[in-house]
């Protein structure tokens, strides 16, 4: 029974120490995840660079020591002789120099300084340093259904992240979540961006305008049997565009052809009026006293005659031998010449000057 009961006894104790040891575990890594997030001394980017200052003014007597966490990384004795680390990792004055940091150099470094009798420098300060991811670039996207909901979206995880809104680049003081809630679907001439920052950096996205705005619908439509309508537009502007310069081509050739045709017609009157004038002319030009000859030798043909012309002195001879006139019978009168037809004349040309016409002879009266 003894044993039993020790047994059982040794089976509580054990369960209420690891029931213990959990609460503790817990409690420590509460612990180190605030120290992590909130009591950082300094927070460095990713890929930088820092450096830790030593507040102590160190001599070549001097023993130093840097320690991240509980771990030496640099160990210089007197002289400068290093056990631990190189020159290149602190300066002369004894800061620690840290280059292309990354997550695993976050901690808490602190020096240990000791003077040449070996004792230890007390109350030297050290810094906790958190490494940090820089923030990616944030985008606005945007839900219209069932309420307009606006996402300041990144596309990797960022470390302690914050967001702040901006409408129409006024910043909204209360809204700091990643997701924005708006009440009013009707926004018109709206504007929305965000931005993203941590402890080391901050980036704006770009704007989104009128979120969804639903513009009222055209007139026309956008496509007209798949093609865009402004290509139907601008295909019949380029076709009227064609038969405006065809028509204005055709007016001058039309132009061109009536100016040629009256010049044409111009030379033909010109030629016609000048051949009428030099005919004119040459009919002036004859003496009068042939043309009366003509005349009176003509005349003095007798009726009926169709024969040759007789010389001038047979035609005397001849008168001269004819009997004088019966005076109780009159003579008759003269026939009138014959004339020639008249000329046909072209109505569509200009009518020339009538020609002279002989004088009629009135009948001589018989001598008493």
């Amino acid at each position: 029974m003894e044993s039993g009961c020790s047994s059982f006894q040794l089976n509580i104790m054990m369960m209420k120490m690891a029931a213990v040891s959990t609460i503790t575990l817990f409690l420590l890594c509460c612990s180190f995840a605030s120290t992590d997030s909130k009591d950082c001394d300094y927070n460095a980017a990713t890929g930088g660079n820092y450096t830790v200052i030593l507040a102590h003014k160190l001599t070549s007597s001097n023993r130093l020591k840097w320690m991240r966490d509980s771990k030496v990384i640099v160990h210089r004795r007197q002289n400068n002789v290093f056990v631990e680390g190189t020159k290149e990792n602190i300066y002369e004055n004894g800061s620690l120099k840290l280059t292309n940091l990354q997550k695993s150099d976050a901690g808490k470094y602190y020096p240990e300084v000791h003077d040449s009798d070996g004792k230890q420098i007390p109350n030297l300060k050290g810094t906790r340093l958190c490494i940090l991811d820089p923030v990616p670039m944030p985008r606005v996207i945007f839900k219209c259904s069932p309420s307009v909901s606006l996402t300041c979206n990144i596309d990797q995880q960022a470390d302690n992240p914050s967001f702040q809104w901006f409408h129409n680049n006024k910043v909204l003081t209360k809204k700091t979540n990643q997701t924005l809630i708006l009440e009013d679907k009707k926004m018109h001439k709206d504007s929305f961006h965000c931005e993203v920052s941590n402890a080391i950096s901050s980036l704006k996205s770009t704007t989104v305008d009128n979120p969804c705005f639903d513009p009222p619908k055209p007139f026309f439509p956008d496509k007209v049997l798949g093609i865009n309508t402004w290509i139907f537009v601008g295909g019949g502007g380029g076709v009227v565009l064609v038969l405006i310069i065809i028509v204005i081509v055709c007016c001058i050739q039309t132009r061109r052809k009536k100016r040629l045709q009256l010049k044409d017609e111009g030379e033909l009157r010109l030629a016609w009026t000048s051949e009428q004038q030099h005919q004119h002319q040459h009919q002036h030009n004859h003496p009068p006293d042939q043309q009366h000859h003509h005349h009176h030798h003509h005349q003095q043909q007798p009726a009926g005659h169709t024969g040759p012309r007789q010389h001038r002195s047979k035609q005397h001879h001849n008168q001269q031998r004819t009997r004088a006139p019966n005076p109780s019978h009159p003579q008759p009168s003269p026939r009138r010449p014959a004339q020639a037809p008249p000329i046909p004349v072209d109505n569509d040309d200009e009518q020339p000057p009538p020609l002279p016409q002989p004088r009629k002879k009135a009948p001589k009266s018989p001598r008493v």
